[in-house]
């Protein structure tokens, strides 16, 4: 258990200040899925636009995908709600297998907050799939 779930676990799941109640960060880990929408991001060699609608706002599960990556620090995103992505020096490195990542990273509020210590590397995830029984076992995980 690291230091983060430790802290919320103490803080009694309710802020002292204010009375309202803490919500759990939330983890993500990298998968295939991540994988496969970085390597096509990467292979455009420049801005890749992941959105929809008038507005360009993000959706769909690439739209999903893609902020996530950017947690990681393997894409950055373009103009605000451009919907604007292209690949890192760190996330070719990482397709290349010369960077690793944190196996686990805990958001709130779209930040990163805390990160494991372990390192994964792509090929390490390449294959992970979060399918259904990952997903239905998710509340034991953490």
């Amino acid at each position: 258990m690291n230091q983060l779930q430790i802290n919320f676990e103490e803080a009694g799941n309710i802020c002292q200040c204010c009375g309202q109640k803490i919500r759990k960060p939330n983890p993500h880990r990298m998968c295939k899925s991540k994988v496969a929408l970085l390597d096509s991001i990467a292979k455009q060699g420049d801005w890749v636009k992941i959105s929809t609608g008038s507005k360009s706002q993000l959706v769909g599960d690439a739209a999903v995908l893609a902020l996530r990556l950017e947690w990681f620090g393997l894409v950055e995103h373009g103009k605000q709600r451009s919907g604007l992505y292209r690949a890192t020096r760190e996330g070719i490195n990482f397709l290349r297998g010369y960077h690793q990542v944190p196996k686990i990273i805990w958001c709130r509020d779209g930040k990163v907050i805390d990160q494991d210590t372990i390192l994964v590397s792509v090929s390490s995830v390449r294959n992970v799939v979060l399918d259904r029984e990952y997903w239905d076992n998710y509340p034991k995980q953490f």
